[in-house]
């Protein structure tokens, strides 16, 4: 924890857990009457499986000024840690400590009376807020203006859309001069217009000196807002730091690219044991891969516009139209480009064991770190009936570097991933 004494937030040990008395065997044996039985009436006794740990010993701090993401899987305790903050729910350890105002904007159907109407819910908000009449007048016509409902403001908020609600709750929150704004995943339900404005809102919001924590599953929202990450598994920190390291270790655990072994620096992989999509369908049909340079030199560090070289060593192939893939995915996990051997047209020619080869003469990559996931099965003859029967989502690292392939100013990471033109002017 930092030691700096000037912070927004401040979470202490923080653990939350929840009772659920049939959770394991014993309950299941007594019976559902016994075990909901236990759930109302203390006196029974619980042990420590009858309950269950949202988050557990969660400790950080977050400055003025700091656009926090916090990244996890369902079930991993944002919702949870974000319903504390906002004051909706106490913690059962730890504590939380926060300087100022707190804006939130959890689920969809919170914070707003559905009975009044989106003028009164708007004084509402103020009001519990601690503000004045008179300084949430002020604030009025801009709220109203930022959300876009001016031709539904004095209608019952029961009856908005999800969206219609989602951005006059944003407006308020973001707008009634809170120092701290808690925004859940529900952001996503707005449109991409409401999305990108809202960015630039948050953005002005951090340059004010306050302070945002932000829940989304969005990696492109995650990368252009926040400055810092975190990433919670199973209730617990499993990573603090910048966001894009952050973003990039959860998309990787998502998409099962996290793995790495003792031949990460090496151009050559046994894929014997590495983790598979397909695990247990048929018998692994793919040995291992190997990332090679024009001349058939075993490399991993490429530079955009040379050749790259991928073979691909297998056995158990006994479909009458295989096919293999390369697909190559970058360090958000996201996939940038797909090498099929159907592309080229006509059956691939290949014994049932052996090797296969895939050459890029020109590699377009822009500079970055990127996995390559290989792929195989039976082709078929069309899209509709091709099936996948080995597929090795983390098979191999490259490193490509531009080194003066575009020239000029030259591009950078936000860029895209590649990159090849020519221009011609009047004269």
């Amino acid at each position: 924890m930092s030691s700096n004494s000037e912070f927004s937030v401040r979470v202490e040990g923080l653990g939350k857990r929840y009772l659920v008395p049939h959770h394991h065997e014993s309950s299941a044996r007594m019976g559902k009457v016994a075990a909901h039985m236990r759930a109302f009436f203390p006196f029974m006794g619980h042990d420590e499986r009858d309950f269950f740990w949202a988050l557990r010993d969660l400790s950080f701090e977050v400055k003025p000024g700091e656009i926090l993401g916090i990244l996890g899987r369902n079930g991993s305790g944002k919702s949870t840690l974000l319903k504390i903050l906002s004051g909706v729910t106490q913690p059962t350890t730890g504590r939380a400590h926060l300087r100022g105002r707190v804006g939130s904007l959890l689920e969809v159907g919170t914070g707003f009376h559905p009975d009044l109407t989106g003028r009164e819910n708007v004084f509402m908000s103020g009001v519990l807020l601690g503000l004045k009449r008179q300084e949430i007048a002020a604030k009025f016509h801009e709220i109203v203006d930022f959300s876009g409902v001016e031709a539904f403001i004095d209608m019952p908020v029961k009856r908005y859309s999800s969206g219609m609600y989602v951005r006059l709750a944003y407006s308020v929150a973001s707008m009634l001069r809170s120092d701290i704004l808690i925004l859940d995943e529900v952001m996503a339900v707005g449109d991409a217009a409401f999305l990108d404005k809202s960015q630039n809102n948050i953005q002005k919001i951090a340059n004010d000196g306050r302070t945002v924590l932000f829940v989304s599953h969005n990696p492109r929202a995650i990368s252009a807002i926040c400055k810092t990450g975190m990433i919670l598994d199973s209730g617990s920190c499993i990573f603090q730091g910048g966001a894009r390291e952050a973003l990039i270790r959860y998309m990787r655990k998502v998409r099962n690219f996290e793995t790495e072994d003792a031949t990460e620096n090496a151009a050559l992989h046994d894929l014997t044991h590495a983790p598979r999509l397909s695990e247990g369908r048929t018998k692994p049909i793919l040995k291992w891969v190997s990332t090679h340079r024009a001349d058939g030199s075993l490399a991993r560090n490429f530079k955009t516009g040379e050749s790259l070289i991928v073979r691909i060593g297998y056995e158990n192939l006994t479909v009458p139209d295989p096919y293999f893939a390369v697909l190559i995915h970058n360090e958000f996990a996201e996939r940038v480009t797909t090498l099929h051997s159907t592309h080229q047209g006509g059956k691939l020619e290949c014994r049932s064991s052996g090797v296969v080869e895939c050459r890029i003469d020109d590699l377009r990559l822009g500079e970055g770190s990127y996995r390559l996931m290989i792929d195989s099965g039976n082709f078929g003859g069309s899209r509709a009936v091709m099936v996948s029967l080995d597929c090795v989502p983390s098979a191999a690292p490259i490193r490509v570097d531009l080194d003066g392939y575009v020239g000029g100013i030259g591009i950078d990471g936000s860029q895209g991933a590649v990159h090849k033109s020519s221009w011609k002017g009047q004269a």
